[in-house]
């Protein structure tokens, strides 16, 4: 006898295996993460079982934990203006390509990101370091005096978070930019309005989806980024992802524990200003 499951049933059963895994690795780790980022820290175990709200108050209360938050914003906000900047020129030319043409581009894209973070980095410290090739160029050319160390800034940690995270927005905007009916544009065109009115008013507020995403995706990759951070902006230049690192290197976790939540919640932040701001769900008439 054939039984036919209900519409309902059928998602239940399509979205329950992945609702079981995201609960037991992701769901259960993180709320014991956020217990242990109440209790006190211990020489001698994980953690010493003495509620405290001490970890949270002392990342708030301390300078030092300030000047490293607004770090990892203004690193975080140059990465986003940069990669929007020079990503939506390219997923615009790459979105009026014809789908092999787009396809071919895309996978170009992509090769960098089949190179290791760590090799990239190691590749931006030869270029950049003291006797690296710029350094030496330069001298060469008696444009410097003597040789200048290019690493362990925020211009060599936002120039290696760049070269890692374009890739990911070209690619968000390009998908958003082709499903733009062409209609649109042609309409806007035969009622008189210019090339840039028509993006403006046309092309842009349609690929806010993309942009969002994009946006939200280089976000949460540039935040929870360390091997870049860590090689390039050296004991110089750390940001809040290094702070958890050195927590954990020197066994608070507790302290790792309530870093790794104020990192999280700076990133639940800034999710909701790029919707509140870019609204992207306008496109289907509903901001």
């Amino acid at each position: 006898m054939r039984t036919t499951l209900s519409p309902k049933s059928l998602a239940w059963a399509v979205a329950l295996p992945p609702l079981v895994i995201l609960c037991l690795f992701f769901v259960v780790p993180l709320g014991y993460l956020l217990f242990i980022s109440f209790m006190s820290n211990s020489a001698t175990s994980l953690y010493d079982l003495q509620p405290t709200l001490a970890n949270y108050t002392d990342i708030f209360s301390d300078s030092f934990y300030w000047l490293i938050i607004q770090r990892t914003l203004l690193s975080t906000a140059t990465v986003l203006v940069l990669c929007l900047l020079l990503g939506y020129p390219v997923a615009f030319y790459a979105a009026h390509l014809s789908p092999r043409g787009r396809l071919i581009m895309l996978m170009i894209m992509m090769v960098p990101l089949m190179v290791s973070n760590v090799v990239r980095a190691y590749g931006w410290v030869a270029i950049l370091g003291r006797s690296g090739v710029l350094s030496s160029t330069l001298k060469g050319a008696g444009l410097i005096a003597r040789p200048v160390q290019y690493l362990y800034s925020f211009e060599a940690v936002t120039l290696g978070l760049l070269t890692i995270l374009l890739p990911f927005m070209v690619i968000s905007l390009t998908n958003s930019l082709a499903t733009i009916d062409k209609r649109y544009t042609e309409a806007a065109h035969s009622l008189g309005a210019g090339p840039w009115r028509t993006f403006l008013r046309v092309t842009l507020p349609l690929s806010s989806p993309g942009v969002a995403s994009g946006l939200m995706l280089v976000t949460f990759l540039a935040l929870s980024a360390y091997v870049s951070i860590a090689l390039l902006g050296g004991p110089r230049y750390k940001l809040l992802v290094s702070m958890v690192f050195d927590s954990v290197s020197t066994f608070r976790w507790p302290r790792a524990a309530a870093l790794s939540f104020v990192l999280l919640l700076i990133a639940l932040i800034i999710a909701v200003v790029i919707q509140v701001v870019i609204r992207p769900q306008r496109v289907q008439g509903k901001g």
